[in-house]
């Protein structure tokens, strides 16, 4: 798929994700011209959609286990429901179950490792002990995706702005865009400090943060 619609995707206004193909443009015109583009590739190479799977010049779309509509990104509500409604792990199985969910969401988190240690550290070769501070932990993460913040969709003519900080045992930054004279959020960062990197002066950890948001964003 990727192949074939390689011209499109290069335009940046086509995505292509196994057989799901998201279209986007900041025009009704062009969209429709766009859409007919990638309609008649799939012809040219006798490749057919569902009608019923199909949605077309919609302002708001699921995509991905995400919602994303004009300058916005958001988390899906059903998955945030599943989440705050999540029960109690018993078990190092469940808990992995559960940070495993979280973890698809973490860019809306800002300091997501940090506020998950306690949780992670449980997963290891260690007796599970769940206590008052890993309930604490599960409680305010939970609480934490009731008011995750909508993130911004980034462009290429508005300055960005990158914060970055660093813990003992954890780096964290937040990607930034300036838009409509505003710093909205476009993506959060955080990880977890390796056992060596622990060792650095504060000034090398923040280095260190700034170094990681440079190489993801």
């Amino acid at each position: 798929m990727n192949e074939i619609f390689r011209e499109l995707i290069l335009t940046g206004k086509v995505i292509i994700y196994l057989d799901d193909i998201l279209i986007f443009t900041e025009t009704k015109e062009e969209h429709r011209i766009l859409t007919k583009q990638v309609l008649e590739i799939l012809r040219k190479n006798k490749l057919t959609c569902k009608p019923e799977k199909c949605e077309f010049e919609k302002d708001k779309i699921e995509y991905l286990g995400y919602i994303i509509s004009h300058g916005r990104v958001e988390m899906d509500m059903g998955k945030v429901d599943a989440i705050t409604q999540w029960p109690n792990p018993r078990n190092k199985k469940e808990l992995q179950s559960f940070l495993g969910f979280t973890n698809f969401y973490r860019k809306f988190i800002m300091g997501y490792s940090h506020i998950v240690k306690p949780l992670t550290n449980l997963t290891g070769n260690t007796e599970w002990q769940w206590e008052q501070t890993e309930q604490d932990c599960f409680d305010k993460l939970k609480e934490m995706f009731t008011r995750a913040p909508i993130l911004t969709t980034p462009n290429d003519e508005d300055p960005y702005r990158i914060d970055a900080d660093a813990s003992n045992f954890a780096i964290g930054g937040c990607l930034m865009q300036k838009q409509d004279n505003q710093w909205k959020p476009v993506a959060y960062l955080s990880k977890a400090l390796q056992a060596a990197e622990k060792n650095y002066e504060i000034y090398d950890r923040e280095l260190l943060a700034i170094m990681r948001c440079l190489d993801e964003w």
